[in-house]
C-alpha cells in the first residue's frame, strides 16, 4: 500500500535460461482493488495468462492470510496438464 492508501501489486517472474544463467523480469506493477485472496490470485492467474505463460512451478509470496487464498485460487486454475509434481510446490513462502 502507498502513503495514499492505494494498494499496488508487483508480479515477477524468475527463471533459468538455455544457457542456465538465473534471469528476472517485472511482469507486472498495477493497482489492486483489495488485499483479499480471490482478488489477488485472480489478478495473477490473468497476468500469467496474458504472458502466455503455460508452467508455473512455484509462486514466492509473503506470509500474509491473504495470500493463502490467492495461492489456493491458482492452485485450481492452474490444474491441468502442465502439472508439476501436482502443484505440491506452488506456494513458497519468503523467509
Amino acid at each position: 500500500s502507498s502513503v495514499q492508501n492505494s494498494s499496488y501489486m508487483c508480479l515477477m517472474a524468475h527463471w533459468i535460461d538455455e544457457t542456465f544463467d538465473l534471469q528476472k523480469k517485472i511482469l507486472n506493477l498495477c493497482p489492486i482493488e483489495n488485499h483479499k485472496g480471490e482478488t489477488i490470485g485472480s489478478l495473477v492467474y490473468q497476468f500469467i495468462k496474458q504472458w502466455g505463460i503455460n508452467v508455473v512451478f512455484t509462486v514466492k509470496v509473503d506470509n500474509a492470510s491473504s495470500n493463502d487464498g490467492a495461492i489456493r485460487y491458482l492452485k485450481r486454475m492452474l490444474k491441468g496438464p502442465n502439472d508439476i509434481l501436482d502443484r505440491k510446490y506452488l506456494h513458497l513462502s519468503c523467509c
